[in-house]
């Protein structure tokens, strides 16, 4: 979190500096590099935020991000897993670049 609080200081700082400055082309791209700042700022909270779980339920499967494209994957099928009786083989599917990956996870 404590760059989301650089990025917005610096775009602050840049404001500030746009507003004092006479310079059109000067005011012009100090308030270029403050939207800058706000952008990345706002980026940053956005790939940090957590996203809240597919259902309320807290032994729901979760679903992992696709480590290709960073989508949340969906399950596509699962299955018995051969070698652990109590195991599931999960795969998931990225809906945006269809990678997919598989797990083994026990179940309840």
């Amino acid at each position: 979190m404590k760059m989301i609080a650089e990025y917005l200081e610096h775009a602050l700082q840049f404001e500030r500096m746009a507003l004092e400055a006479t310079d059109p082309a000067l005011k012009e791209s100090l308030s270029k590099q403050a939207l800058a700042y706000h952008k990345l700022a706002e980026e940053r909270a956005e790939r940090l935020h957590p996203r809240p779980p597919a259902t309320p339920y807290d032994d729901s499967i979760k679903r992992p991000d696709c480590p290709r494209c960073g989508t949340r994957m969906i399950l596509a099928r699962f299955n018995l897993a051969r070698d652990k009786p109590d195991h599931d083989r999960r795969t998931f599917e990225c809906p945006e670049c269809a990678n997919e990956i598989s797990e083994v996870v026990r179940f309840k």
